[in-house]
This record gives C-alpha cells, structure tokens and sequence, in this order.
C-alpha cells in the first residue's frame, strides 16, 4: 500500500500535542484520571440527575467519592501511626538479640554445606592461648617506674616494668584475628542492616517524608475531584475538549474513538474495583481467622499494590511481613513468629491463585479484550518508560492506543491484527 501524506501532516500536530502532554504531564495526569473517576461515576449521576438534576447529582457523586476516600484513609491512618509508635519504643538491642540464634543457624547451614568457610577461633581464644604457650620473646624493655614519678613521690624503692615483645606472635595473632573479622562480617553486616532500619533516629525523617507525600497526594485529590465534578455535571465536556483542538472533519471519528474507549475503560476500572475488593475481603479474612494484627490494612494496602503487575504482590507480601514482624516483636523466633510468618505467606500463596486463574484473565484479557502476550509486553514497556507508574497505566493508554488505531489507521495490517477483537 502506498503511504498517504495525510499521516506525516496527521503526526506532526500529533507530536506537538505528546509534547506538550509530556511537559504538562502531572496535569495532563489530573484531566485524565478525572475523566476516569466520571466514567465509574456516570451511572450514578444518570440515575441521580432525574429526581435531583444534575448539579445536585453531580455533587453527591463526588461527595461518595470523599466518603470513599476518608474510609480508606480511616484504614490506613491509625494503624500506620499505632506502628509508628510502635517503633518508637522498641528495645532494639533486644530485638537483634532476639535474631541473633536464626542468624547464626543460618550462618551454620551455610557452614555446613561448605558454602562458606567455617568460623575462626573466637577472639578470646586467640589472646589467651599464646599467653599459656608461653612463646620465645625477641625484645625486653625495662622502664624505671620511679622515672616517670614527680620528686615528692618518689618512695625510695626500685620499681621497674619490664615489657617483653614478640613481633612475631603479634604478627601471626593479628592475621588470626582479621580472619575472624573477616568470617564476621556478613553477620555484622546483617546486624549493622537491621539496626540502621529500625533506627529510631530515622522516623522523623521517614514520617516527614509521609507528610510530604500525603501532601501532595491530598493536593492530587482535591484537583482531580475538582476536575471531575465538572464532567460529571456537564456529561461529554471531555468528548468536547478533544474534539476541539481536532479539524472538524475528524469529528465524527473522535467521537468513535472517544465512546469506544470509554467503555472498554469503565469495565477495566469497574473490574479493577471488584479485584480490589475481593482481595481485600479474602486476605482480612483470612489473616483475622489466623490471629494475625493489623489484617485490615495489609489486605487493603496487598489489594492496592496488586494493581501493579508482577510485582505488586511481592510488595504487598513484604509490607505484611514487616507489619506482622513489628506487630509481634516480643515473640520468640522459633516457637510462635516464624510459624505467625508462614501462615501469612501461605495466605498470600492463595491469594496469588485466586488472582492469576480468576481474576486477572476476567479483568485484564476480557475486560480490554486483549491477549495476555500483548499485555504482559505493554506491561514491560510501561516498565521501561515510566517505572512502577508506566506499569499501573500501560493497560489502559495501551486500550486508548488501540481503540484510536482501529478508527484512525485501520487500513493497515498490523492495527487490523491487534484491533480484532474490539
């Protein structure tokens, strides 16, 4: 097929307008979600607005949403700050104490299995023994006490200290005693780790960092709430915002492209809502019935976190594992905290099943009508361009991108290919 000058005229105001996203990105985040939060909204305000109108409608839309908001925070708030306290008053002498006997057991499995070398002499041992062995001295020095007295309290008597110097047992006890440094080193090191993680001197900086971030989380809601009301009260004020800065033989094309879009996006994010929840009910559950603390926030905060692909579950793991070890600190290792350990991961396990098998192939490969091949390379470039972000929102830019393609470039094979099944 021959290639038509109307697409190199089509992608020039095309890459001025991603450039200009890209610099007013954070807003251009804002508009975005905003619309997302109308299109999960619009039903209600569609059922609202007949006996309200649509001001009123509009409005109590958005006030659930800050209800839904302040319940989430509710969860997470108290909790965070009874472990903030929490670490504040830990013995954490007592603590690494506590981890040296599972430290050291690991250090002997390792011992064991000739993965590293075995334990020197401990320290004591190495200065006691040359002593008892009484080795040949190579040097004496005799140093008059009285020479190092003031006149007036000199006694009259002849008192000397006699050293006596081995330079070649000091030698061979020094090179005893850098092997023994060197076997403790990885223990140290891991001592040295814990100690500087629970650091009580770092909680200020690390709760100073909360606020900022919160800071800006609060500024974040409070714009796309704002942003959001106004397209909930004036239903296709985005469609209209689009469209504007298009010639309007594009028009009809847009709008297409726009309705398209926005459904396959409301059954992505109505599903992302039921993924939440289901994981969030299935993992309190489960951690309250197995006496663990705290199960509310870990399985609202391993719901959240799931929403990342991939490894969005190892991070909600690893917060319930810290969360339960700072919850439990006083607990012997062996008999109580590392069988608390496995039941939490085992919950996890399941919850992993339960997401894989059935939630993830109805929510990502249905709800987008995409192949899992597709998403998981759109996962990987999301990775690649925008880190953790470009991840959470590589499927649904990927489902604009598509829906776009199909009604602007179906002429070509490759979008007929990806584009079949919407």
């Amino acid at each position: 097929m021959k290639f038509d000058k109307k697409y190199l005229l089509a992608l020039l105001p095309l890459a001025l307008v991603s450039g200009l996203l890209y610099y007013f990105s954070d807003i251009a985040t804002y508009v975005v979600l905003a619309w997302a939060l109308s299109m999960v909204g619009a039903p209600i305000v569609m059922k609202l607005r007949k006996y309200l109108g649509k001001n009123v409608a509009a409005g109590i839309t958005v006030g659930l949403f800050v209800l839904l908001i302040g319940l989430i925070l509710w969860i997470f708030i108290p909790p965070l700050l009874q472990q903030a306290k929490n670490l504040t008053t830990v013995d954490y002498n007592k603590m690494i104490g506590g981890l040296e006997q599972p430290i050291n057991d690991w250090n002997q499995w390792l011992v064991n299995r000739g993965l590293m070398e075995d334990r020197a002499p401990k320290i004591t041992e190495v200065f006691v023994e040359p002593i008892l062995e009484k080795k040949p001295i190579v040097a004496t020095k005799v140093i008059p006490l009285d020479s190092l007295l003031n006149d007036s309290t000199k006694v009259g008597t002849n008192i000397a200290l006699v050293i006596n110097i081995d330079n070649e047992a000091i030698y061979h006890e020094q090179s005893k005693l850098d092997n023994v440094a060197g076997d403790e080193d990885g223990l140290l090191d891991i001592y040295k780790g814990i100690y500087e993680y629970f650091n009580p001197s770092i909680i200020p900086s690390i709760f100073s960092s909360f606020v900022g971030f919160f800071g800006n989380i609060l500024v974040a809601i409070m714009s796309i709430l704002f942003i959001a009301f106004f397209f909930l009260k004036e239903q296709g004020l985005f469609n209209n915002m689009i469209t504007s800065i298009l010639p309007n033989k594009y028009e009809g094309q847009t709008f297409t492209a726009i309705n398209q879009s926005s459904k396959l996006l409301i059954r992505y994010f109505v599903g992302v809502v039921v993924q939440i929840m289901i994981i969030t009910i299935f993992v309190s559950l489960a951690l309250s019935i197995l006496g663990v603390k705290n199960a509310l926030l870990i399985g609202f905060f391993a719901a959240l976190m799931n929403i990342i692909p991939y490894i969005g579950p190892i991070l909600g793991a690893s917060f319930a594992v810290l969360i339960t070890l700072s919850s439990n600190l006083a607990l012997p290792f062996y008999d109580e905290m590392l069988p608390l350990l496995f039941k939490v991961m085992g919950v996890f396990m399941v919850m992993q099943l339960l997401d894989n098998f059935i939630l993830q192939p109805n929510i990502f490969s249905k709800s987008v009508k995409a192949h899992p091949l597709e998403i998981f390379i759109v996962v990987l470039m999301g990775a690649k361009i925008g880190g953790i972000i470009g991840m959470v929102v590589a499927i649904p830019i990927y489902t604009v991108l598509r829906v776009l393609a199909k009604v602007f470039l179906s002429e070509f094979k490759v979008v007929q290919s990806i584009t079949k099944g919407i």
